[in-house]
This record gives structure tokens, C-alpha cells and sequence, in this order.
């Protein structure tokens, strides 16, 4: 839309004529805050309203951060948007959803006019603050808190002076702005009435949207949706207000703060402050009348409203008596999450402590530690002390299945997408745990291709799945797992920065079982699993077993510790468990703790010490070593590429490395 030299003169003219000269825009509601936010653009940003070029676009690595911090919020306010997009879009009106800073992060265009609207400057990571356009829809109402209408010639920038843009601000329930939803149209009426009502239509979508977000941020408590009609209470929420187990308010949505929290001269802290009533008896009416509204009435107005009471998210709330167990503060009950597990090692409690006060937060999990040291099972824990803890819990392991195999499983695939594709297709691991926890074991070892996938997947909150046209929207909570050093295969461009950087919100470091402090409690817990399992709780270990196993250094940690323990129940026919019992290559002297501390590397994990010289190998090994060696250096050392070539999967592959003691050039110096 290029403006002719002309009409840019003539904007400016007028800008300088309200600024400078005192000059008045047509009269409106919006009239004064016009003339304000002019005075701004020009006093205190310096923008140039002649300037005829399109708006900034961030980088496509900052979009990603913009978007980072508003991704539950996003998650909620899609719906909003695609509504509103579905009225306005026979009008050629676009929506976008900024974030506080007027970046836009989520867009909705018209198909027809697409190329033309990004031409504009509208599209995912435009800036639209005052400080950067000037007067506009999103910029202006960020910096007054209110809905806004700017219609063409109100814009300051001659670009933006042939758009209408009606935008209206969303709050948290702390008041601060979290996002702006706008509708702009490239071409309107010059008559400003015209669009009265799509900006209405904003306002109420805005609102929708941010009482939606005030829900799912109070849902913990206690909350009252109310209003003056008992008829629209199940489909229309005038009032939400939060309260915890002793009655105190602890929010609300902007109506309920703004028209019943601050009332002048008055002090509301509990809901006794404010109604007729106490939280007790709201609880009773609630019980004795399931899903009837209960008539309230205001302390000092009279004023009468009718609710409904929603409880607590049941998954968050404390347990009752008759679920007896530790709970923390966050009301999670440790029997059905980590009561299961030892934890009296001192790293392992403080790894519980902190996974039940990040367990119901929207942050990724990180779980760092050697093979074997409980990893799933610690994810596992997390997920059931969770409020996801009733929707699925779904595992992948990256490094278990062939790389051609990764794909399908992870994203799914639609009828007659690949030979030998299911005749109904499949739902991949990310839908089957839509709603619930997603862990990714050794995601170290997941091709780079698919990585580029999950990382679009989080970013989007949609996957789509091989050979369907239509993505798939989820709601994931991912916790991923490795034994490797991430970081190192950053460096080495084997693993994506940001993917590393959305995955590792939270990170624990799981301590391998020969360091812990409590590894004679996990040596009896697990021996009375296995004994149970094979019906003979009678076993038990004599005394220098016992010490044995404590003393063992346990390369594979407890898988291999539970592997041991039912051989020796297995086979033992006396009630006393000996080291004969247990598989014969057990303690042999290499595998025993070195009484040299374990040196860590700048990740936290464990750096291999010196081992003993290796047994030489058997004739069939060596012969395998050598034809392995042979394949990688005529492939540059590239493992996909090697396996393949000998028929092997990449997991098995990566064994015989390991077992074979062959280390790639790159690495012989870590």
C-alpha cells in the first residue's frame, strides 16, 4: 500500500497541527487518548510519522522467546482467536495476539489476502509498540490499559494511516497487560462508526479469553462464578473470585477486582468481608444442592448475585485422611507419586522436594543420569503426583528403535502414508499423550531432522501427522531424559541449542546407585519386590552379601541391581540369598567401587575415571571390532550411516562401540 508523497505531506501537517499547535481531532470517546498517545509517538519516541515503511519484524530466534513466555496462556487463547477470526473473516479482517512488549506471536490471516496483509507488515513477529509504530491499535491501548478503536488518518505513521485496528488489552490476574488482541482490516469505510462492532466483538473476545486464563491460573482454589441472572450462569461468567480452605480471597477476574475487591474504604480479605456468608457456608450450600445456583448477597450494597461453586482441581488438592500420606505444599500426595521409591539419600530428597513444587507448574523436565539410575520411573513419579496424574503417561525411547521408525511413532501417520502404514493409520506417542506426560528416554540419541519437528510441535501446540494435511492440536507436558552431556552435543551440531533450551526448564541429576547414600535400603526394597514377585517373601540376604552389593559398583546401576536380584531368586532353593547366587560375572574385581572420588564435569554427570585394563577379546569380537572399524572410517565415522550398512539398529550399534572400547576421533580428547 504505497502512499503518495502528497498524502504523507498532508498527515504530517495535521500531526505537527495537534501536537505542536494545539490543533483537536474529530470528536469521539477515543479523542483525548489520541491525542495523548500523538504527543507521545512524537515527544517521547521520536518516531517519525512520515516514515512509509513497513513495521520491524524480530528475528525468528526472539520470536521463539516471545513466545516461550506466554505458552499456556497462548494454549487458552487460541480458541478465542479462531473464533473471533471465523465472524471477521468474511469482512477481510486479520486477528493477532501480541504479547505485553506488542510483539505479535499468534496470527490469523485471510487466504485471499495474504500476501498482502504480510506485505503490510502483518505476520508473526511484527513489533506494534508505541515505541516502535507510534499510535496504533496495539501500541496505544498497552500503554493505557484500555480497549482502543484506531481508525485510518488516527494512526500516527503515514504506513498505517489506510488500516482500522480495534484492539483491546488482556491482563493477569496480578493487572499486569500478559497480551493485546487486535482485528485489522487493510481497507475500510472512511466513516469511523463503521467499526463499532467489530470492535466490540474484540472487547468481548478479549475478555472471554481473559477470564478463561484467570480460571485456569486460580484453579487450585476454590473459585465462585457468579452474576445478577441464575438463568446464564452455566454459559456467561460475570464475576470469578478465588478462595483458599480458610475462606481468604486469594483473586479473581478483572470485573470481580475491580468492582468488588477495591471498593473504597473497605478492607476485603476474606469472603466473610464481602457476603453474607462465610466460605463454610458456601461449601454447605454447594454440597447440600449439587450444580444449583446459591443466592449471595454483598455485606454493605445488598446487592444480590446468584453462583456456582467450582471446587479445587482435584489433582492438586491435599488428599483426604483415607489417602493418608506425605503431601507437599503444593497439596501433592508422595504415596501416589515418590512414596514408592527410596529417598533417603540427601540428593534424592532435595530431587523430590524440588520435582512436587515444579510437578503442577507448565515447565519442562530435565532428568540427567546414568543407564539404569531410574529415570522413568522418577518421570513416572512426577507424572503421578501431578494434576495429569489420571491422562496418560506415554514413553519413547529414542535410542531403542531404529531411526526410520522414530518418526512414526513419535508424530503418527495418516491411512496409506508409507508402505506398510496400518490401512487406518496410527496416533503417534505426542497424541496418545495429549492432555498427560510425554517422556522422551535418551533424547540425546534423536535424529536432528525430528528434532526440528519436536521443537515445532512445542513451539505450536499442534502436530501433524505423517502424510495428513490437517495438524493435530495437543496439550503436552514433556519430561525427556539422557545419560549423555547435552551441552557437549550442542557444541558438536549434534543436538539443536534450542531445543536444549526449551527442554531444560527443570533439571535434576539422578545420582547413580554406588554414590547414594541410601543404597542398602534400595538393595533390600528391591529384593523384597523380586522375592514377592516369585512368591517368596521368606528370602532374605546373608550379612556378606548384603555388604557385597553395597560395596559393588554397579555400572548399570538399578536396572542392573533388579536384573541380579531376581537371577539370585530365581535360582536360590534356601531362603538365604549368597554372592553364588548372583549371576557369575557380578563381582568380578573391575565393576567394584574405586575408592578414588568420582570426578564431575561442568554438567553435572559423572566423568569416566581410568578403567583397568580390558580382557582381551574373544576371536568373534575382534574380528566384529575391526569390520566395524573399517565401516566407520569409510563413512567418515557417521554411526547412522555405519549401522545401516552392517544391518544393525543405532541403539545396538552404540552398545558394541561401547563394548568393543571403539571411540571416535572427536571424542578421544573429552
Amino acid at each position: 500500500m504505497i502512499r503518495g508523497q502528497g498524502e504523507i505531506a498532508r498527515h504530517v501537517e495535521r500531526v505537527v497541527e495537534v501536537v505542536e499547535r494545539g490543533a483537536r481531532l474529530p470528536r469521539h470517546p477515543a479523542q483525548d487518548r489520541l491525542t495523548r498517545s500523538w504527543q507521545r509517538s512524537l515527544s517521547k519516541y521520536q518516531v517519525d510519522p512520515g516514515l512509509a515503511t513497513t513495521p520491524q519484524v524480530v528475528t525468528a530466534q526472539e520470536l521463539r522467546e516471545h513466545r516461550d513466555r506466554l505458552d499456556a496462556f497462548m494454549r487458552i487463547a487460541r480458541e478465542g482467536m479462531d473464533r473471533l477470526h471465523e465472524q471477521l473473516r468474511p469482512s477481510s479482517y486479520c486477528v493477532l495476539l501480541t504479547d505485553a512488549t506488542g510483539v505479535t506471536v499468534d496470527f490469523r490471516t485471510v487466504p485471499e489476502l495474504d500476501k498482502e496483509f504480510r506485505a503490510q507488515g502483518f505476520r508473526n513477529g511484527t513489533r506494534w509498540s508505541e515505541m516502535d509504530e507510534g499510535t496504533c491499535g496495539v501500541g496505544t491501548s498497552l500503554v493505557d490499559g484500555q480497549p482502543i478503536l484506531v481508525h485510518r488518518g488516527e494512526h500516527f505513521r503515514s504506513h498505517n494511516i489506510g488500516f482500522t485496528c480495534s484492539s483491546a488489552p488482556i491482563l493477569g490476574i496480578d493487572d499486569q497487560p500478559l497480551a493485546v488482541l487486535d482485528a485489522s482490516a487493510l481497507y475500510s469505510p472512511e466513516n469511523r462508526d463503521s467499526q463499532l462492532l467489530v470492535f466490540q466483538m474484540v472487547v468481548e473476545k478479549a475478555r472471554l479469553i481473559e477470564d478463561a486464563f484467570a480460571f485456569h491460573s486460580l484453579r487450585q482454589y476454590w473459585i465462585l462464578q457468579f452474576g445478577r441472572s441464575p438463568e446464564l450462569l452455566h454459559v456467561q461468567t460475570d464475576y470469578l473470585l478465588a478462595f483458599d480452605d480458610t475462606g481468604m480471597i486469594v483473586g479473581g477476574n478483572r470485573r470481580a477486582r475491580k468492582e468488588l475487591l477495591q471498593r473504597p474504604g473497605r478492607m476485603i480479605n476474606c469472603v466473610s468481608d464481602l457476603f453474607e456468608c462465610s466460605a463454610a457456608d458456601l461449601l454447605a450450600a454447594a454440597h447440600a444442592q449439587p450444580g444449583q445456583a446459591i443466592p449471595l448477597r454483598v455485606q454493605d450494597s445488598g446487592e444480590r448475585f446468584f453462583a456456582l461453586l467450582r471446587v479445587p482441581d482435584a489433582r492438586r488438592r491435599a488428599p483426604t485422611a483415607v489417602e493418608s500420606g506425605v503431601t507437599n505444599e503444593e497439596g501433592c500426595n508422595e504415596v501416589r507419586g515418590f512414596g514408592h521409591l527410596a529417598t533417603d539419600d540427601s540428593r534424592v530428597r532435595t530431587n523430590v522436594s524440588r520435582a512436587l513444587k515444579v510437578a503442577n507448574r507448565d515447565i519442562p523436565v530435565m532428568l540427567l543420569g546414568e543407564t539404569g539410575t531410574g529415570k522413568e520411573a522418577f518421570a513416572k513419579a512426577i507424572h503421578d503426583c501431578s494434576s495429569r496424574h489420571k491422562q496418560p503417561f506415554i514413553a519413547l525411547n529414542c535410542a531403542a528403535i531404529p531411526e526410520s521408525l522414530i518418526e512414526s511413532e513419535l508424530f503418527g501417520y495418516r491411512d496409506g502414508a508409507f508402505t506398510g502404514a496400518r490401512a487406518k493409520g496410527a496416533r503417534g506417542k505426542i497424541v496418545q499423550s495429549d492432555g498427560g506426560t510425554l517422556f522422551l528416554d535418551e533424547i540425546g540419541d534423536m535424529p536432528l531432522v525430528l528434532q526440528s519437528r519436536l521443537l515445532r510441535v512445542l513451539a505450536e501446540g499442534e502436530v501433524l501427522p505423517l502424510g495428513a494435511e490437517q495438524p493435530i492440536p495437543v496439550k503436552l507436558h514433556i519430561i525427556c531424559a539422557t545419560h549423555q552431556n547435552l551441552p557437549r552435543l550442542v557444541e558438536e551440531g549434534r543436538f539443536r541449542e534450542d531445543l536444549y533450551y526449551r527442554l531444560n526448564g527443570a533439571v535434576f541429576v539422578l545420582p547413580p546407585l554406588r554414590e547414594r547414600e541410601d543404597i542398602g535400603t534400595v538393595i533390600d526394597r528391591v529384593l523384597v519386590e523380586e522375592a514377592r514377585a516369585m512368591g517368596r517373601e521368606a528370602l532374605r540376604l546373608a550379612p556378606e552379601t548384603r555388604d557385597a552389593l553395597i560395596r559393588h559398583g554397579w555400572p548399570g546401576n538399578i536396572r542392573q541391581l533388579r536384573h541380579a536380584m531376581r537371577y539370585a531368586c530365581a535360582i536360590c532353593e534356601s531362603t538365604l540369598l549368597h554372592t553364588a547366587h548372583f549371576p557369575p560375572d557380578l563381582f568380578f574385581g573391575p565393576r567394584l567401587v574405586s575408592a578414588r572420588p568420582a570426578a564431575r564435569d561442568d554438567f553435572g554427570m559423572r566423568e569416566a575415571l581410568p578403567e583397568p585394563p580390558a580382557p582381551p577379546l574373544k576371536e568373534k569380537d575382534a574380528r566384529l571390532r575391526e569390520r566395524m572399524l573399517e565401516v566407520l572410517r569409510r563413512n567418515q565415522w557417521q554411526v547412522t550411516v555405519s549401522a545401516k550398512e552392517l544391518g544393525l539398529s543405532r541403539a545396538t550399534f552404540y552398545r558394541k562401540l561401547t563394548r568393543l572400547n571403539i571411540v571416535p576421533p572427536n571424542r578421544r580428547d573429552h
